[in-house]
């Protein structure tokens, strides 16, 4: 399994996904929250790699997560993806996987923003780039 992360200043997009690419879980949390999730899904899944986007807030992410792993012993890899445009592509995918309702149903997708923040697709978007450039076949 891969614990992908979408690394925000206040919210962080988490996804858990299978070596497939295909969803496991996914949520949007409070950034300081990280790590106590961070521990929790380890317990709760193998988790054999963990991969953050390289965009907002990654920098001390990126050390709190790294310190996590040294201080817990955990055996797990740590790499960074590119996140470039991964915010468009959560938008058409969060559409892709959520039915429109309402008024929403008349206008086109293409004009549409989310109601609601992306930033869980967006993780599920980093993890399928790092499986990709890994060579595996999503």
């Amino acid at each position: 399994m891969i614990f992908s992360i979408d690394p925000g200043s206040e919210k962080t997009g988490i996804a858990v996904i299978r070596q497939d690419g295909t969803l496991v879980e996914k949520h949007i949390i409070p950034t300081a929250a990280l790590l106590s999730v961070l521990q929790d899904k380890t317990q709760q899944y193998t988790i054999a790699h963990i991969v953050m986007g390289d965009g907002t807030n990654h920098k001390p992410l990126q050390v709190q997560v790294e310190q996590w792993l040294q201080s817990n012993r955990v055996p797990i890899d740590f790499s960074l993806v590119n996140e470039k445009f991964t915010t468009v592509e959560g938008r058409r995918l969060y559409f892709q996987y959520t039915p429109l309702r309402g008024w929403r149903r008349f206008i086109p997708r293409a004009w549409q923003y989310p109601p609601e923040p992306v930033d869980d697709f967006v993780a599920w978007i980093i993890g399928k780039r790092y499986l990709e450039a890994k060579g595996g076949d999503v």
